[in-house]
């Protein structure tokens, strides 16, 4: 049987194939509360060190190692920012281990540093890094009671679209993680063109459920930095709460 080499060749230049790398988790001892999640490096280098068998990087990781407690309910928030829910939440809860997520390093130590002065590092820590990958390779399945994401950066470009976090990969490592039963994602965002996007991908997703859509209220009161600016401009705003089941 002949083969056409240049359906070979077509069929390896569609193949996309995402490189693994190492990736370390590590607590900064010179900013408490915040850990890090980033990869491995070649010494003296920024380039990443691939795995050699092309697979993730495994790094299971409980909560009482992250927290130094064991308290039974964890609630994740995707994209602190400068820490303004995040403190004002953790603060209100202190029954509640809270996890906040930054991938830039200045808004992640500012948003630690509020953390450290409200005495909130018995129940709130900051991971300083990709929220992706430690959910994939790192978090505990069945383990977290909710999730929390504000304002994310919308990446409005087209060709930076591919940036945006909310996309059905991203769903499936909430799902992941999220114990049995049902539990919130609570969304939030002033950009039009990403809430619809988001809602959509929420409203195809099997086991989410939009139970109030583009109309709820901030949660528990609480407003993000970002929001307050935001409403003060008059600029319209779209939080919604999503029910997962698993």
């Amino acid at each position: 049987m002949e083969t056409n080499e240049n359906e070979e060749i077509s069929e390896k230049e569609d193949k996309v194939v995402i490189p693994e790398f190492y990736r370390d988790l590590k607590r900064d001892e010179g900013r408490p509360g915040v850990w890090h999640y980033a990869f491995r490096t070649v010494a003296g280098t920024r380039k990443p060190i691939a795995t050699p068998d092309g697979l993730p990087h495994k790094l299971p990781t409980a909560w009482e190692t992250i927290f130094g407690n064991a308290n039974p309910r964890v609630e994740i928030e995707v994209g602190s920012g400068k820490g303004g829910f995040l403190v004002e939440y953790a603060a209100k809860h202190p029954e509640i281990n809270v996890l906040g997520s930054e991938w830039d390093a200045t808004w992640a130590f500012f948003a630690a540093r509020r953390m450290v002065k409200h005495d909130l590092l018995k129940n709130s820590q900051m991971l300083r890094g990709d929220i992706f990958y430690y959910l994939r390779d790192c978090a505990p399945e069945d383990s977290v009671d909710a999730f929390h994401m504000y304002f994310p950066d919308p990446w409005p470009k087209e060709r930076h679209h591919k940036n945006r976090l909310l996309r059905p990969e991203f769903l499936e490592l909430v799902l992941r993680v999220l114990k049995p039963g049902t539990h919130p994602f609570y969304w939030g965002t002033d950009h039009a063109e990403y809430n619809e996007i988001a809602l959509d991908v929420f409203d195809h997703f099997k086991g989410a459920e939009i139970v109030e859509r583009n109309t709820a209220l901030p949660t528990e009161g609480i407003m993000t930095n970002f929001e307050k600016k935001y409403r003060k401009e008059g600029r319209p705003i779209y939080r919604s709460v999503i029910s997962f089941t698993k």
